[in-house]
C-alpha cells in the first residue's frame, strides 16, 4: 500500500470509533453514558495523536492535503471535542438517557469537519462542511425536554439548511461551468487571468461564501443560531458553541486565499457590514435576554463580528489575530458552558438570570471562576481577553481602521452592562432556589481552564509567536 495513504488514518480511526460504538449499542444492553463516553474519548485521543504524526503528510493532494495550518485546526477540534465530551458524560449521567446518539452524530460531525479542513475542493468541501452542517438537526432534536420547541427550532433549522446547500450547489455549478473544474487552484487561476470577469463569476463566489456566513451565525443569518442555543439541551448548546467554530473559519481562510483572493476586494466591504451588524446586534440581544444562553448566545454574536472584522484582510497578521482572538474566546465561552454544568437545581439545569440569584453564597468557586471569565470575554486586563482584544486593536491600526476600532470599544460597554446583569444575579440578589451537589470534573474542568488562561497570560509567546508559523503556512 502506498504510504502516503497512513495520513488519513486519523479520519479512518473516528469511523472506525463510531463503528465501535454502533456495534456496542446493539449487542450490548447494559450500556451507560459513561460507556459511549469512553469509546469516544479513545477514538479522540487516537485521532488526535495520528493528526499530530501525520501533519504533513496528504493520501489524495488533489482533492485533500494536511499541512501545518489544517493540523492546527484539526487538532484544536480534537481536543475540544474531548473536554466537552467528558462534560457532556455529566449531563447524561444526571439524566440517565442514553448517549449513543449524541457521541455517535458528534464523532461524525468532527470527521466530516476534519474532512472540509483539508479540502482542496469545492466538491469535497461541500459533501463535508454541508454533512457536518446538516448533522446539527440530528443533534438539535435530542432529549425529551421542551419536545415541542425543540422539533420546531431543528425544522426550521432543516429547512434554512437545505436551502443554503442548494445556494452552495448552484455557486459550485456555475463554477464548475465558467472554469471547467472545482479545484481551489483552477478557480484562483480564473479569477487571476480571465481577461473579462461576468457577473454570474461574482455571483458563484458570493454564493459559496454566503453559506459559510451563515454556518457560522454572522447577522443577518443569526436566527438558526440563537433559535437552537435557547431550546437545544445543554450538551448540544456547549458543542455548537464551542467546536465547529474553528472549522468554518478554517475553511472560509482557506477558501478566500486559494480560490476567491483576486476578487476578495469585491467581498470584502459585505463581510466588514456583517461584523459590525453581529457586533452591534449581539450587544443589543444581549442586554435584552434574562435567559442566560441566549444572553451569550447574542454575545457571541459580538465576539465573531470582531473575528471576521479581523480577519476580513486575510493577511498574515490578519489571520494571526484573528485566530488568537477566536482561541481566547472559545476558551472563556468554554468555562462559560462548564459553569452552566453546575447550576443544578432538583436535577434540573439552570438557564434563566432569575433562577441562579445567589449562587455565590453556595457555589462560590463557580461564581467566581464565571466572574473570571466574564471579565475575559469584555476584555479587561490583566486577564487573557485583554490579549485578545490588543491583537484585533493592533491589526485594524495597521490597516487604519479606525471607526472599527472605535465602534468595537463602545460596543464592548453595552455588552459590559449585559454581563453586570449575570454579575449582579450571581452575587448581590438574593437566594431562591437550592443547589445540587455538582459532580467534582466540572470543578477539576474549571481549574484546567482557569489554569490555561494563566499560562497564557504569563507566556503569550505560545500563541504570538509559535502558533504564527503554523498559520502562515495557509498563503
Amino acid at each position: 500500500m502506498n504510504p502516503k495513504y497512513i495520513a488519513i488514518a486519523p479520519e479512518v480511526t473516528l469511523l472506525l470509533g463510531l463503528l465501535t460504538m454502533s456495534v456496542v449499542n446493539f449487542f450490548r444492553h447494559s450500556n451507560t453514558p459513561k460507556t459511549f463516553f469512553t469509546l469516544s474519548k479513545i477514538t479522540l485521543i487516537f485521532t488526535l495523536l495520528g493528526t499530530i504524526v501525520f501533519y504533513n503528510r496528504s493520501w489524495f493532494p488533489t482533492v485533500f492535503e494536511n499541512t501545518p495550518y489544517t493540523s492546527l485546526f484539526k487538532s484544536i477540534i480534537y481536543l475540544l471535542s474531548l473536554a466537552w465530551a467528558y462534560l457532556s458524560c455529566k449531563w447524561f449521567l444526571n439524566k440517565n438517557v442514553s448517549s449513543f446518539s449524541y457521541y455517535g452524530v458528534v464523532l461524525l460531525s468532527v470527521f466530516a469537519m476534519s474532512l472540509a479542513i483539508s479540502a482542496l475542493n469545492l466538491f469535497a468541501l461541500f459533501f463535508c462542511l454541508q454533512g457536518a452542517f446538516l448533522l446539527n438537526y440530528f443533534l438539535i432534536r435530542q432529549g425529551d425536554d421542551e419536545e415541542d420547541k425543540k422539533r420546531e427550532a431543528a425544522n426550521r433549522f432543516l429547512g434554512f439548511a437545505v436551502f443554503f446547500a442548494l445556494l452552495f450547489m448552484a455557486g459550485g455549478l456555475i463554477l464548475h461551468f465558467r472554469v471547467g473544474s472545482l479545484e481551489y487552484a483552477d478557480i484562483y487561476t480564473h479569477f487571476s487571468h480571465a481577461s473579462k470577469l461576468v457577473w454570474s463569476d461574482y455571483a458563484a463566489a458570493g454564493m459559496i461564501l454566503a453559506v459559510i456566513i451563515f454556518m457560522m451565525g454572522l447577522v443577518p443569518f443569526h436566527f438558526w443560531y440563537i433559535d437552537v442555543i435557547g431550546v437545544a439541551i445543554l450538551p448540544i448548546s456547549g458543542f455548537l458553541c464551542i467546536v465547529p467554530l474553528f472549522a468554518y473559519i478554517a475553511c472560509l481562510t482557506d477558501i478566500v486565499l486559494n480560490a476567491f483572493f483576486p476578487v476578495w476586494e469585491v467581498f470584502k466591504p459585505v463581510l466588514i457590514i456583517f461584523g459590525l451588524m453581529s457586533v452591534g446586534f449581539g450587544v443589543i440581544g444581549a442586554n435584552a435576554e434574562h435567559n442566560m444562553r441566549r444572553l451569550f448566545g447574542f454575545s457571541s454574536l459580538y465576539h465573531l463580528g470582531i473575528i471576521v472584522l479581523c480577519l476580513s484582510a486575510f493577511d498574515d497578521n490578519s489571520v494571526l489575530s484573528s485566530f488568537v482572538y477566536m482561541l481566547v474566546y472559545v476558551l472563556a465561552m468554554s468555562g462559560i458552558y462548564t459553569g452552566f454544568l453546575g447550576m443544578r437545581s432538583k436535577g434540573i439545569y439552570l438557564s434563566k438570570l432569575e433562577d441562579v440569584s445567589g449562587l455565590s453564597a453556595m457555589r462560590p468557586y463557580i461564581s467566581a471562576a464565571f466572574l473570571v471569565f466574564l471579565i475575559s470575554l469584555i476584555s479587561t486586563p490583566p486577564l487573557l481577553g485583554f490579549l485578545g482584544k490588543l491583537s484585533v486593536v493592533n491589526n485594524l491600526v495597521i490597516h487604519g481602521e479606525y471607526e472599527i476600532i472605535l465602534f468595537i470599544l463602545l460596543a464592548v460597554l453595552m455588552l459590559a452592562y449585559a454581563y453586570l446583569k449575570v454579575i449582579k444575579a450571581l452575587y448581590f440578589d438574593e437566594r431562591i432556589n437550592s443547589f445540587d451537589r455538582v459532580d467534582k470534573g466540572v470543578y477539576i474542568c474549571l481549574t484546567v481552564n482557569l489554569i490555561l488562561i494563566l499560562i497564557s497570560i504569563l507566556n503569550p509567546k505560545y500563541l504570538m509567536n509559535d502558533v504564527e508559523a503554523m498559520l502562515t503556512t495557509i498563503f
